[in-house]
């Protein structure tokens, strides 16, 4: 199946309304027209007496809707292969529908899959997996058969003919006999028996063939000298039988299902032809009693059809207008994204009300059903396009906002307050300036912004507010501990060395303020003395970011660990960062790759993977040390 779904395309964005919040279910449509190619349409052969099609149809439903695909594909060859095909009927319209359903389930997951991967315009096209290929092949196999068992039914029913005018001929010689009465009345009886045996005759022919027999049926009563007892008592039976049959036509006409009502009167019709004559005297009465209940259910079923025909006029009225509406609303360029919500409003407005409108009639149903979804399939291609030329836009601005996220994260580190603050408050005002960007980055990218800002004002807050005398006295504890650290002789227990350096880190981070003044250089003092210490060592990057990243941690705990939800919050960003980037890239990679001389860019990239996945190993160890302090049980 080609089609495409026929409701709206998920466009997700945190700044505009462009999200539709319902989608009106057409699978059922879907489904049927998808199912009503003439490679699947069974033919209604007069001559197979299918049995409880429908019947079957919806028990079997429930069943297979459970099934995939490639399953109902094997029960419909197991059944071809096995059961009569005129008993098959149900389950293949069952079969086929459940399969079409499933293959709109799929349809929509793959479409969905494929809009949120992909930035293309492109329509999605389902993948062809050769399943429905496989069904039509069974369905052609089983319309053959059933072809085959039309053909043979049409020669049962002409020997059929056969033995009945065959019947017909000895039931006239039966009435030029002489003889011994009960032997031509037993005769007449067993005549009866093999008329009533005999399957049916064609169509064209059943009429003619009955009026014939119960012609003749009728005379053998009147010409025959029967036991006047014995004529009575068969009369009588027959009387009861088609007395009984009128009560029953009777009670139809107080069925609300006039279809239903009508095909049992028919089958009261094929009864009412076998039952024998009754006396002369009530035949007329009765069979006009029959004829009149006949008369009645008939014209209930013309009615009920005429008022169905009304109806589904009117309905097919009611659908081309809603079709006009939808064609007129993709009929003019709409640009602003607040008028394509509008539209696609009114368009899905149309929509529901298209499901709350009946059937059309039946040769129109599908061609109808057609024009209104091209003109939805058209209104909503179009919106695609639209939107995916927003989304380039989009990715414009987040690459604008997260070059501003990197000017606020270097700025956070800063202590010249006055500059960075007026820094940071022309960041703020540009970031504000920027449009939309993609609804799932909209949230990381806003919370990395607000971060960055924040850690530099909560810094210049807490600076302001805990200068005091005691910076002159950390300074000093600074410069003998910067000292200490440069007159270190190492041990030949790097355990031990370890354990020193993260002693040297735990008391810098525990000395609290110094002067503005000196602050710079003793910070580079002090990282020159214990890079000197890391490198004489031997130890590695990675290893220096976790012993210093412990000593904070460590002294944060022991003030109290009010920095460690922030420091969590941090490195839990960096993790969803670095986990974003390396997927970006390793998708990157496929692209590049079929790029004309991009060895150099591929190697770039396989080069930033290999840092970030470094990096992201860090970060997950920074959070298992974090993780540790947060389980470890304090002293009371």
């Amino acid at each position: 199946m080609k089609s495409q779904s026929i409701h709206n395309e998920d466009f997700e964005n945190n700044d505009t309304d462009i999200q539709l919040q319902e989608v009106v279910d057409f699978s059922d449509e879907e489904t049927q027209l998808a199912a009503s190619s003439d490679e699947l349409q069974i033919d209604e052969h007069e001559n197979i007496d299918d049995a409880c099609a429908d019947a079957e149809t919806v028990a079997c439903a429930n069943a297979y809707d459970s099934l995939d695909r490639p399953a109902l594909l094997d029960v419909l060859e197991k059944l071809l292969n096995e059961k009569p095909v005129q008993n098959l009927k149900g389950e293949a319209e069952a079969i086929k529908v459940a399969f079409y359903k499933k293959i709109a389930v799929e349809q929509e997951y793959l479409r969905r899959e494929f809009v949120a991967q992909s930035n293309s315009a492109e329509p999605f096209i389902m993948p062809d997996d050769g399943l429905e290929a496989r069904l039509k092949e069974l369905f052609a196999k089983y319309k053959k058969l059933r072809a085959e068992l039309a053909e043979k039914q049409e020669q049962e029913r002409e020997a059929n003919l056969a033995l009945k005018q065959a019947v017909i001929e000895e039931l006239k010689h039966l009435l030029e006999r002489q003889g011994d009465f009960n032997v031509i009345f037993n005769d007449f009886k067993q005549l009866q028996l093999r008329w009533r045996a005999i399957g049916a005759v064609p169509q064209p022919r059943q009429k003619e063939v009955w009026d014939v027999y119960n012609y003749n049926v009728e005379k053998f009563y009147d010409v025959v000298k029967i036991n006047k007892e014995l004529r009575e008592l068969d009369f009588k039976k027959n009387f009861e039988l088609k007395q009984l049959l009128c009560e029953k036509a009777e009670e139809l006409l107080l069925k609300e299902d006039v279809v239903k009502a009508f095909h049992e009167l028919q089958k009261y019709h094929e009864q009412w032809r076998d039952i024998g004559p009754v006396a002369a005297e009530s035949r007329e009465p009765l069979w006009e009693r029959f004829k009149g209940v006949t008369t009645q259910i008939n014209k209930k079923h013309a009615d009920y059809f005429e008022q169905l025909k009304v109806e589904q006029q009117n309905n097919l009225s009611l659908k081309q207008a809603l079709c006009e509406k939808a064609e007129e609303l993709h009929a003019t360029p709409i640009l602003q994204v607040k008028e394509w919500n509008e539209k696609t409003q009114v368009l899905f407005d149309l929509q529901k009300m298209w499901k709350t409108i009946g059937a059309a009639p039946r040769k129109e149903s599908n061609k109808i059903f057609r024009r209104f979804r091209a003109a939805c399939t058209t209104f909503f291609d179009n919106r695609r396009t639209f939107f995916s030329e927003q989304k380039v836009e989009q990715q414009q601005n987040l690459q604008q906002k997260l070059e501003l996220c990197a000017q606020a994260e270097l700025l956070a580190e800063s202590d010249e307050w006055k500059k960075t603050t007026d820094e940071l408050v022309k960041i703020q005002a540009q970031w504000k300036a920027i449009g939309a960007v993609p609804h799932k980055q909209s949230d990381a990218v806003w919370k990395r912004f607000r971060a960055a800002c924040n850690k530099f004002f909560d810094r210049k807050k807490e600076y302001f507010s805990t200068q005091d005398t005691r910076y002159d006295e950390n300074l000093k504890k600074k410069e003998n501990l910067t000292g200490e650290i440069i007159n270190f002789v190492a041990s030949d227990n790097p355990s031990d060395n370890l354990s020193a350096i993260k002693d040297f880190q735990q008391r810098w981070s525990e000395i609290g303020y110094v002067p503005m003044k000196h602050k710079e250089r003793l910070q580079k003092e002090y990282r020159a003395a214990i890079d000197a210490l890391f490198e004489t060592l031997h130890v590695s990057a990675a290893d220096r970011q976790l012993t210093s990243f412990k000593a904070r941690i460590a002294s944060s705990s022991d003030n109290g660990g009010k920095q460690i939800p922030h420091e969590r919050e941090k490195l839990e960003q960096q993790l969803k960062h670095l986990k974003s980037d390396i997927q970006l890239w390793e998708n990157n990679i496929g692209f590049f790759a079929r790029s004309k001389n991009a060895e150099k860019l591929v190697q770039d990239v396989r080069n930033n993977i290999e840092k970030a996945r470094h990096d992201l190993l860090v970060v997950m160890q920074k959070l298992d040390l974090l993780n540790s302090v947060k389980n470890k049980p304090t002293n009371t």
